[in-house]
């Protein structure tokens, strides 16, 4: 659970609510694709059936795994070790490594809040 500084400097947790409302559904997509690619869901309908009953978008999940499962993770991961630089630069230079940076963003918004 994500922590936030509060104006007394106090650290009050965030819920999980709280945390899918900041990162617009991020984590949650993340960590369905994540147990989309274990086979935590079975295959095939039946796999499309239980990412469609807990609310999300089998076809946003699914092109999520597929990223991660080519490269997009590790990319990701580059992203969080500061190898690709900062803002438009790092735009740029993911662009140039032929990443969608909006992809990677998400795959790192996932990696980083699902702690």
């Amino acid at each position: 659970m994500r922590k936030e500084k509060t104006e007394d400097r106090t650290i009050v947790p965030l819920s999980d609510e709280q945390l899918e409302s900041v990162t617009g559904g991020t984590t949650r997509l993340y960590r369905t694709a994540v147990a989309l690619m274990n086979g935590e869901y079975g295959s095939g309908e039946e796999c499309r059936q239980a990412v469609t009953d807990m609310g999300l978008d089998y076809w946003s999940v699914q092109h999520m795994a597929n990223a991660l499962s080519s490269g997009y993770g590790e990319a990701a991961q580059d992203v969080i070790d500061g190898k690709y630089g900062k803002d438009a630069a790092r735009f740029k230079a993911l662009s140039n490594a032929g990443y969608d940076p909006i992809m990677v963003q998400k795959i790192v918004n996932g990696m980083v809040l699902n702690d």
